[in-house]
């Protein structure tokens, strides 16, 4: 099996992940938003997604679809994901398995999905079946994050083991990068603080946590535009250069191989 169902858990997030402020996120971050560094930094390795046409896209994972606006001139576009959204084209089984022909897809977009499925490499070695040879994916996923069942969270990755599973799947990767790197890191791992140190301010404990989140990261929005300025070498770097050993996530842009070999799940 591919996932694991829940019906409770996975009630609301059709609607949630289509919200107009969490689309507006993902495509248009501002320095307001609690994550807006990784976020911004997502989209800026996502500029990929218009470098040439494509004719068939798989949004593979699709949750609302929030970087769909990134492809121009697409003949179709397909929405699959594994819970039963409005607008999908189809929901994904449990076995992994998707219901489309071998070689049908010229584009495979993922971004931020391969940590919530069970099957990791059922999912890639689906993605490389459904890839016209030639074909382009384009994956993002997390190295370090909260976790955040959708409905569940099973994985981080490094950028060693998330190249391996993508080679070992079969491809040849065209780009691998590390995101939100180093002090970019830092400070949006902080901007988490604020969530994580709370309490009653009728507590003294409270009251004095209140006053250190006001005060300390009351203006978090000019922080970011600081960090957009001082650090904008550290948005998304190679993940073979040197001193990026501390990064928010992770993107690949993979081609299947023009003559591609068949490749094992297992």
């Amino acid at each position: 099996m591919n996932r694991i169902r829940s019906d409770a858990a996975t009630a609301v997030l059709p609607t949630a992940l289509a919200e107009s402020e969490y689309l507006r996120q993902r495509i248009a971050p501002q320095p307001r938003d609690t994550f807006y560094l990784p976020l911004s930094d997502l989209r800026s390795f996502l500029d990929v997604c218009g470098e040439r046409p494509f004719d068939t896209v798989l949004d593979y994972g699709c949750g609302g679809s929030p970087y769909r606006g990134l492809f121009h001139g697409v003949s179709r576009y397909i929405r699959a994901d594994y819970v039963d959204s409005p607008g999908i084209d189809f929901q994904i089984e449990d076995s992994g398995v998707l219901p489309l022909p071998d070689e049908s897809c010229d584009c495979i977009l993922s971004t931020q999905v391969l940590e919530h499925v069970l099957s990791p490499r059922i999912y890639l070695a689906e993605a490389f079946r459904v890839l016209r040879p030639g074909g382009t994916l384009i994956l993002t996923t997390h190295g370090i994050w909260e976790d955040h069942g959708c409905p569940y969270d099973f994985w981080r990755w490094t950028a060693d083991g998330l190249r391996r599973e993508v080679l070992m799947a079969g491809f040849d990767i065209k780009q691998s990068h590390k995101l939100t790197t180093g002090p970019r890191a830092v400070l949006s791992l902080l901007g988490c603080i604020p969530y994580q140190l709370n309490d009653s301010r009728r507590t003294l404990r409270g009251l004095g946590l209140w006053l250190l989140n006001r005060l300390v990261f009351g203006n978090l929005a000019t922080v970011k535009r600081w960090a957009d300025r001082r650090y904008a070498a550290y948005r998304n770097v190679d993940d073979r250069e040197q001193g990026h050993r501390l990064y928010i996530g992770l993107g690949a842009v993979a081609i299947k191989p023009m003559r591609a070999q068949a490749t094992s799940a297992s």
